[in-house]
């Protein structure tokens, strides 16, 4: 019994430890849809996010992530092409950080620009901030399956109107360095 309870003693810590430690990195890349209605008519793109993370600690990480999206990519009615990019840096905290997968939320703030043709180009500055839950998934040694759902809003202060807003739903890929 003294062996067995040594045993566990010695094994219980790694079978614990979790998926991410303080000082590693992640690069990812998800995309999500991006329907949009101008001048009544339906349009479908996609936005694209390229991300470095790093852990503070093994249950905080901070992330920088460059977004680009384009309102047209697979479907155009409304001969409105709205072109965003720029760079949001976020926190996130891990709920659950197991060696399969993770639990986490995510809270951001960034800026960026806005360019539509509607005949003319206008280049426009964007605020942009995001909240809500993601998870990562061990598909491989270093490769991990993300799925983000985030609350956004991206605000163009130039114009002062609501460029976009609501739940996204990202799905990508991360690699571990």
């Amino acid at each position: 019994m003294k062996k067995l309870a040594l045993i566990l003693f010695f094994i219980i810590p790694f079978l614990a430890t979790s998926q991410n430690q303080k000082g590693e990195m992640i690069l990812s890349v998800a995309v999500s849809p991006y329907p949009t209605t101008t001048n009544n008519e339906d349009d479908f793109g996609a936005i694209g996010l390229a991300s470095f993370e790093f852990f503070v600690s093994n249950k905080v990480s901070l992330l920088g992530s460059f977004f680009t999206s384009n309102n047209t990519l697979i479907k155009n009615n409304s001969d409105v092409t709205i072109h965003s990019y720029g760079f949001v840096p976020s926190i996130q905290y891990y709920f659950v950080n197991k060696e399969k997968w993770n639990v986490f939320a995510q809270a951001g703030y960034g800026f960026g620009f806005e360019d539509q043709t509607q005949g003319y180009i206008q280049n426009s500055a964007l605020t942009v901030y995001n909240i809500g839950p993601g998870a990562h998934y061990k598909i491989g040694e270093k490769l991990y399956l993300k799925l983000l759902l985030p609350y956004f809003n991206a605000r163009n202060i130039t114009l002062n109107v609501n460029a976009a807003s609501g739940i996204a739903v990202f799905l990508g890929f991360g690699f571990k360095l």
